[in-house]
């Protein structure tokens, strides 16, 4: 018994039971035998003071009952654990880590936080999946590169190891090596495994490598103008592999040059509706590695699309997603943050490969293997925690700064002034071109500076042997808005897509011809022909009416009465009517030779209750299992059926509004 000065008591007794303070003093009610928990006590693994169990060690759980590995500690008597101490609890209340985040000028990562990586959990612990792998130990990618002919190649595969002594064993198509390279010719005649395993017993497996060689040839089609360098490209948006390849019979009859698919990179995936949408369209440009297993479909899948395609005719173009990763606080991980002074979780999220993922945003506890907070790592894409910016907001956009520097809302943002990462990223694009992918559309370019653009590009150049393959095409996507001079007009703004860009690949040594395969997204179309400033030949602009973002309102482009939103707008003459002057006269003026890309986009309706997702059967809420009562369910419809038209509407000439648009199938634009 002791006193507080605050005269307040405190008693303290050593056997359990019953007591009753009186007068001051302890009374005991009822005494109950010193037994601890356990059958027999202490499950024979401790020993039994005072009703408590002192578990042996290894040993842990109120009863002693459970058992650690001789190469694990026991943690808060509860778990056990791969390491020399026990890792820091998670933060109190609801408090979030908050570091990694830039001051002043600042860009880079700490350089502490190269400590944070190796986040996967080690196989055979609680968390481990079979697709993690032993990324935990190893990670991983190859890089191709042709000679000039495009008849032979050199394959590299670029391991790291958490060990730096680790012995590596290259795995290529099952012939084992202690060399990192291997060439190969057009006597290989299909894909090849790629491994590789540590002398530790650790392994990972990537993605087949394809080769340029096997894709079939594209013989010229009506649509086809100037080897692939001019032609009407539909944009499938959200359609399934499966799907597209059905269509291209459809479109080889009608004249198309080919078809842009949505971006087919590993991407984000969720049990959880957000904001009542169950996978909602936008995911699918939050990557999760370069591995070609999508939403859309499976590298397979998209490799046998390919093949049929461009057997008939029809060009395959990727949307590629190279300036970022998954938004800050979706990750494998779960996540929380103060809304209002009420704590809100949310659960880890998935890929659509199953590579595990991980970023700084919203999180509250260390990570398991690190004992660091998490911070951004993406095993299956070999990209870690220094290949990204910090984090900023993107307060300015008329600033070059904050748009190549800013996370742009919120999306980890690569660094891509990092050649590490330029390597990266021309090898993804090398291996999309290997599989028989046409060319690009670049998601969100003006977010990486046109100096970044050139590197990538001449690294691709050096893939193929110092050229492009002949029908190679990319645009990127470089809205213009308000920044339109320091994009567009002004090379000398430090941030020129115009003039400064062209001249920048000319002085890296791309050649003209290779030049004029790179074009921008005239997105001022329809309204102002001349906002480049005359910069930018209109041989390397491409134009279209309706982009995929206008639907969800995601752009600032208007396009005032010269345009229509088909989804939105619901009026079919005045969409049919701007698809047909986009190929027959854009801007009221003969342009045979400008402009010689246009694209249809080929959507999807939303549905009669205004949902948004893509009805490709990944948004229904049958697949929920998180806080499933606000999901807003979109049920699979096919998209390619043989018997629809374009437009398809009712007797009244309204639109139907359920499944895809089928733009493309409209006779008057065909």
């Amino acid at each position: 018994q002791w006193q507080h000065p605050n005269n307040a008591q405190n008693f303290l007794v050593e056997d359990p039971g019953i007591y009753a303070v009186v007068g001051g003093t302890i009374k005991v009610i009822k005494k109950y035998p010193k037994v601890c928990p356990g059958t027999p006590p202490c499950s024979n693994n401790g020993i039994c003071i005072n009703g408590t169990c002192q578990c042996k060690k290894g040993y842990y759980m109120m009863d002693c009952s459970k058992h650690c590995q001789s190469n694990e500690i026991v943690c808060d008597n509860a778990y056990c654990f791969k390491g020399d101490k026990c890792p820091e609890k998670p933060l109190p209340g609801c408090q979030t880590y908050h570091d990694g985040v830039c001051s002043g000028s600042e860009t880079n990562m700490p350089s502490s936080f190269a400590k944070r990586r190796w986040q996967t959990p080690e196989r055979g612990s609680p968390l481990w999946k079979p697709s993690y792998q032993d990324f935990s130990h190893l990670v991983g990618y190859t890089k191709v590169q042709y000679d000039a002919s495009h008849t032979s190649a050199t394959v590299e595969f670029l391991v790291e190891t958490k060990d730096p002594n680790a012995k590596i064993t290259y795995i290529f198509d099952g012939q084992s090596t202690e060399s990192s390279t291997k060439k190969f010719d057009q006597s290989t005649t299909g894909p090849i495994s790629i491994s590789a395993s540590l002398d530790s017993g650790h392994s990972i497996k990537l993605d087949d490598v394809d080769f340029i060689w096997n894709a079939p040839v594209v013989n010229h089609t009506t649509g086809d103008y100037q080897n692939g360098q001019k032609g009407a490209i539909v944009q499938m948006f959200q359609w399934k592999d499966e799907e597209i390849e059905k269509e291209c019979h459809m479109l080889s009859k009608a004249g198309y040059l080919g078809v842009l698919l949505s971006p087919h990179q590993e991407q984000l995936m969720s049990m959880e509706p957000e904001r009542g949408a169950l996978n909602p369209w936008y995911y699918a440009y939050q990557p999760t590695s370069y591995s070609l297993n999508g939403r859309m479909g499976t590298r397979d899948d998209l490799r046998k699309m390919i093949i049929t395609c461009r057997s008939l005719g029809v060009r395959i173009y990727a949307d590629i997603v190279a300036n970022h990763f998954t938004g800050n606080g979706n990750s494998i991980d779960q996540h929380r943050h103060d809304n209002g002074g009420t704590c809100v979780y949310w659960p880890g999220k998935n890929a659509t490969g199953g590579s595990p993922f991980f970023n700084q945003g919203y999180n509250y506890k260390p990570n398991v293997n690190s004992d660091l907070p998490p911070s951004q790592e993406y095993p299956m894409a070999a990209i870690g925690p220094m290949d990204f910016h910090c984090e900023r907001p993107l307060n300015s956009w008329n600033s070059g700064f904050d748009l190549n520097f800013g996370w742009l809302v919120s999306l980890t943002d690569l660094k891509t002034d990092s050649d590490r990462v330029r390597e990266r990223i021309a090898a993804y694009m090398t291996d999309l071109l290997s599989i028989g992918i046409s060319g690009f559309r670049g998601d969100a370019m003006k977010h990486m500076q046109p100096d970044d653009h050139v590197a990538i590009f001449q690294k691709l150049v050096r893939n193929f042997g110092g050229s492009l393959p002949p029908d190679f095409l990319y645009w990127g996507e470089v809205l213009a808005g308000g920044e339109a001079d320091m994009l567009l007009c002004n090379p000398d703004s430090g941030y020129n897509y115009g003039s400064y860009f062209t001249t920048k690949l000319i002085n890296a040594g791309i050649s003209n011809d290779d030049v004029k395969k790179i074009k921008l997204w005239a997105a001022w179309y329809p309204n102002a022909p001349s906002e480049d400033c005359h910069q930018i030949d209109r041989w390397r602009e491409s134009i279209m009416n309706d982009d995929h973002d206008q639907q969800f309102g995601g752009n600032s482009r208007d396009m005032h009465s010269r345009g229509s939103v088909l989804v939105l707008d619901r009026n079919i003459d005045a969409h049919r009517s701007f698809e047909v002057r986009l190929f027959s006269n854009p801007y009221e003026q003969e342009s045979n030779n400008d402009w010689p890309i246009r694209l249809v986009l080929s959507s999807y309706y939303f549905s009669a209750e205004g949902y948004v997702s893509p009805p490709d059967g990944l948004s229904d809420c049958s697949l929920c299992t998180i806080n499933c009562d606000d999901c807003q369910s979109v049920p699979y419809i096919p998209a390619s059926v043989d018997d629809r038209c374009g437009y398809e509407a009712s007797g009244d000439g309204r639109l139907l509004g359920q499944g895809y648009t089928l733009v493309h199938r409209d006779r008057s634009i065909i």
